[in-house]
């Protein structure tokens, strides 16, 4: 153990020492289940980025953020665009839109609209370094009115495989192929997007059961809700979250604030995690106590408009700021857990929970145990981009979350739901991808796609992961997988 933690700290030193230089390196996904050395190069400019995709085969990596793998591509030269100079930012207010280079990171985007010209982005993740051009590749999404980042994009320019630009616009034949394309078009130099006004919101975040769903969610327009896992599987305690317009602030209904028990409740789940880590064992028989005090308690706050991850934590500042509190941030396993994503029909999301609640707990016997919670958020209306979650309907977000070593438990859980629920799309990011995505994705479309990369990548220079070429059925896998290496294809 000792010298598993060694190793770790080793390369977690070598990895910040490689950050701005070319070379060597390590390119891993978030958690590290998926990696790979390669030769990465930090374009300073768009001029030297359109070298070096001429010279032979790329891949483009951003903040890897990705838990899939979905960015690591052995054997090809890695573009590591958010460590570059590519940093175009800049405001239109005659069509309030904001142009945005490769290496800009959210974060940077949110305080450049927030402090300069008082907008904000209509929705986004809640991991704000990824970069701008990554998240909205992957199809990150936050919840509620235009869910789906790349939804807000009216124009993209890429580089083509001579390194050329390449400008398309919304309403372009290619355009909505292109605007969500999980890495297949790169690299993806600029987008412009559209923006909003700062205002704030109600925000009530509420603990109940999941029964009582359709009431917490009145009158909001976005929302987001969790479920614990080992609680009741036929009614299990739900964390919601849900913002509303301040002008319907009688609509929204909260439960009263904890008191008694509940405060108990605050105390006991503030120290969940630190015993979680080491006893994932405990997680049963702790989330079944809760189950038992059957609290319901709710916040309700309005908003600070100038507010970067309102969506995620409403009290002004941000989360990763403070103490995390009962509703928001308890069971937060963006650095300790391996998450597992994919999208289902809206309507059908309580009914999906129930049924990974007890898939999941007829796996304690094996050792395996959820970590934390099943987060669902709801992405209402329909999105451009076609490979968007809600390109054809209104979809639910299905986040599933273990210890790294646990993942391909994960990725059972997701096919057993693929068995029953037919309409399952991917996370680009977050989803065990392969050919059962194809029917759901349509054959057709992937097809395009296929026929838009090689319009304007004829030499086959641009590379992509072998999780995502698995997707499309495409070629043998790449010399340094596994597969290729060892002759079995």
């Amino acid at each position: 153990m000792i010298r598993k933690y060694l190793r770790t700290r080793r390369e977690r030193a070598a990895d910040r020492r490689a950050i701005g230089t070319d070379g060597k390196r390590w390119v891993r996904s978030w958690i590290n289940v998926y990696r790979c050395e390669t030769e990465a190069r930090v374009p300073h400019d768009e001029t030297a980025l359109a070298k070096l995709v001429s010279e032979g085969r790329y891949s483009c990596v951003g903040q890897s953020h990705s838990y899939n793998g979905v960015q690591v591509v052995p054997g090809v030269t890695a573009m590591m665009m958010r460590e570059g100079g590519i940093k175009t930012l800049s405001y239109d207010p005659a069509s309030e839109t904001v142009r945005v280079g490769a290496s800009v990171s959210v974060r940077d985007l949110k305080l450049f609209l927030r402090d300069q010209h008082g907008r904000g982005l209509h929705n986004s993740g809640n991991y704000m370094e990824q970069s701008v051009v990554g998240a909205l590749a992957t199809g990150t999404h936050g919840f509620g009115p235009r869910a789906v980042m790349a939804d807000s994009v009216v124009e993209l320019t890429f580089l083509d495989g001579k390194g050329q630009r390449v400008t398309l616009r919304r309403g372009d034949p290619e355009f909505a192929y292109v605007a969500l394309s999980f890495g297949t078009i790169a690299p993806i130099v600029e987008l412009v997007l559209e923006t909003k006004p700062l205002e704030s919101y109600i925000s009530v975040s509420s603990m109940s059961r999941l029964s009582k769903l359709d009431e917490l969610r009145q009158g909001g327009i976005a929302v987001n809700w969790a479920v614990m896992p080992y609680t009741d599987p036929d009614d299990p305690v739900v964390m919601t979250h849900v913002l509303a317009e301040c002008a319907d602030e009688k609509v929204v209904v909260a439960h009263p604030k904890a008191s008694g028990s509940g405060k108990f409740a605050a105390w006991f789940l503030r120290h969940y995690y630190k015993l979680d880590r080491f006893l994932p064992r405990l997680r049963r028989p702790m989330q079944r106590f809760i189950d038992w005090l059957d609290l319901e308690q709710s916040e309700r706050v309005i908003t600070d408009p100038g507010d970067l991850d309102y969506l995620y934590d409403p009290r002004p500042g941000l989360k990763e700021n403070r103490a995390p509190s009962i509703t928001r941030g308890l069971f937060s396993t963006t650095y300790t857990g391996y998450n597992l994503a994919f999208f289902v029909p809206l309507e059908r999301a309580p009914a999906v929970v129930k049924f990974i609640i007890r898939e999941a707990d007829a796996l304690r016997d094996l050792g395996f145990f959820l970590k934390g919670i099943i987060s669902v958020r709801e992405l209402p209306g329909v999105a451009e981009p076609v490979f968007a979650a809600n390109a054809r309907r209104p979809m639910a977000a299905i986040d599933l979350f273990a210890d790294p070593r646990d993942y391909a438990w994960l990725e059972r859980l997701q096919r057993l739901v693929m068995r029953y629920e037919v309409d399952t799309r991917p996370h680009f990011g977050k989803s065990a991808l392969g050919a059962q995505f194809r029917s759901s994705l349509g054959l057709d479309h992937l097809d395009q796609l296929m026929r838009i990369y090689e319009r304007y990548f004829p030499e086959g220079n641009l590379m992509f992961s072998e999780r995502v070429r698995a997707m499309f059925d495409v070629g043998r896998p790449l010399p340094g997988e596994a597969a290729a290496d060892a002759g079995l294809v």
